[in-house]
C-alpha cells in the first residue's frame, strides 16, 4: 500500500435500474470496478467513450455522488461520505464549469474566503494561480464574458488555488480551442511536478497517452485492457446480404459478424489507408473526409479526418510526406471488413 493514495474496491453504481445483489445487469448504466489503485504524485487518465463511465467514476470519487456499493480508500482510510477532511483535500473541475456571475478575481478567491484567510493571503494566492493558468491581467474582466477557453482556465485556477493533493478533472479541454489546451496541458504537467495526484477523464486518445503516466481504459462501465481508437457504438442491421452499422448519414460501415442490435466496434487506426482518390480494392469501406488534426509520434504521424465522423489513421512519415497532406487536406480512407472488431 506504500505510495498509494486512492483505491476503490467492489465500485458498483447504477442507473434507471432497481439494485439488487448479487449484482444483475439490465436496463440503464451500471459503473463495475472490482479493484483500481492511484498513485501518489502521478497522472492518471480515465479512456474511454462517451458513456463509458469516466465521468461517473469522476463524481464518485469526488464524493459528488453515492456508492450503490464498494468502498473508496484514501491513504489506507476508509472514506466517509460526509468526510469533510478528504474533501478538503481534492479538487474537481467538471467539463462545463459553473462560474459565479463576478469577476475571475472572486470567483478565485470565493473558496478562500470560506476558509477565513485574510485579504492579503487571498490576493496573493489569487494571483500566482492565474499566472499558473495565465490569466493574470484578468482579475477584474467578468466571467460571464470569458471564452470557453478562458473559464475552463479559471475553473482550474479556482481548484488549485485550494492546493488540493488530489485533482479530478473531467474533459479539461473538450470543445475549446489549441491554444487554451496547450496551457491546460502545461498546467497539467507543472502541478504534477509539484506532487500534486491528477486524475482525468478524456476521450482523446493522444492526449491520454501524452499526459498520464499510466492509462485507464473503460468501456460500458467496466475496466478493459487498452481502449481501443475508433470506437464507435451503434445498432447493427442487415440490409442487401450484408450488415452494416450506420454512424451518420454519409457514413455506414459493413462488416463480418453474425452479432446484430447494438454493440462497439473499433478500426485500429494502422488499419486505415489513406489515399487522394477512391482505391479500386476489394475493401467495403471508404469514405472521404477532411484531415483536422496532426500530431507527429516519433517517426509516424497521427492524423484526425473528418468524414461526418471522427477517425485517426496512423501513417509513416515517409508516406505523410509523400502524400503532401495537411490540415485541411482532403483524403479517402479505406479499411478492410476484417479490420473491424465487434464487441
Amino acid at each position: 500500500m506504500k505510495n498509494i493514495i486512492l483505491q476503490v474496491e467492489n465500485l458498483v453504481k447504477s442507473y434507471n435500474q432497481r439494485f439488487t445483489p448479487p449484482l444483475r445487469v439490465g436496463a440503464g448504466f451500471t459503473l463495475n470496478i472490482p479493484f483500481l489503485e492511484f498513485k501518489e504524485g502521478r497522472i492518471y487518465s480515465l479512456l474511454g467513450p462517451n458513456g463509458a463511465g469516466k465521468t461517473t467514476l469522476l463524481n464518485l470519487l469526488s464524493l459528488l455522488e453515492k456508492l450503490d456499493r464498494g468502498e473508496i480508500f484514501y491513504k489506507e482510510k476508509r472514506i466517509n461520505p460526509s468526510s469533510l477532511d478528504y474533501r478538503r483535500r481534492i479538487g474537481l473541475v467538471m467539463q462545463d464549469p459553473f462560474l459565479f456571475h463576478a469577476t475571475v478575481y472572486n470567483n478565485i478567491a470565493y473558496g478562500l474566503k470560506v476558509r477565513s484567510l485574510n485579504r492579503k493571503e487571498i490576493r496573493g494566492k489569487v494571483l500566482e494561480v492565474l499566472g499558473l493558468v495565465g490569466l493574470l491581467g484578468f482579475e477584474r474582466r467578468k466571467a460571464h464574458r470569458l471564452s470557453g477557453g478562458e473559464a475552463q482556465r479559471v475553473a482550474l485556477a479556482r481548484a488549485l488555488v485550494l492546493q488540493p493533493e488530489i485533482l479530478f478533472l473531467d474533459e479539461p479541454t473538450a470543445n475549446i480551442d489549441r491554444r487554451n489546451t496547450e496551457i491546460i496541458e502545461e498546467t497539467i504537467r507543472r502541478i504534477n511536478r509539484e506532487g500534486v495526484t491528477i486524475i482525468l477523464a478524456t476521450h482523446n486518445f493522444s492526449q491520454a497517452y501524452s499526459l498520464a503516466n499510466k492509462v485507464v481504459s473503460l468501456l460500458d462501465g467496466k475496466l478493459v485492457e487498452t481502449s481501443p481508437e475508433n470506437l464507435f457504438s451503434g445498432i447493427i442491421e442487415e440490409a442487401d446480404g450484408l450488415k452494416q452499422i450506420s454512424l451518420s448519414p454519409e457514413v455506414k460501415i459493413t462488416l463480418a459478424t453474425e452479432k446484430t442490435g447494438r454493440a462497439h466496434i473499433s478500426i485500429a487506426p494502422e488499419d486505415i489507408i489513406l489515399s487522394h482518390c477512391s482505391l479500386d480494392s476489394s475493401a467495403r469501406n471508404s469514405f472521404s473526409g477532411r484531415i483536422t488534426k496532426i500530431v507527429g509520434e516519433g517517426q509516424k504521424v497521427r492524423l484526425y479526418i473528418n468524414t461526418g465522423v471522427e477517425f485517426v489513421a496512423l501513417i509513416t512519415k515517409r508516406s505523410f510526406q509523400d502524400m503532401g497532406l495537411n490540415i485541411d487536406s482532403q483524403v479517402y480512407l479505406t479499411f478492410k471488413t476484417s479490420a473491424i472488431k465487434v464487441y
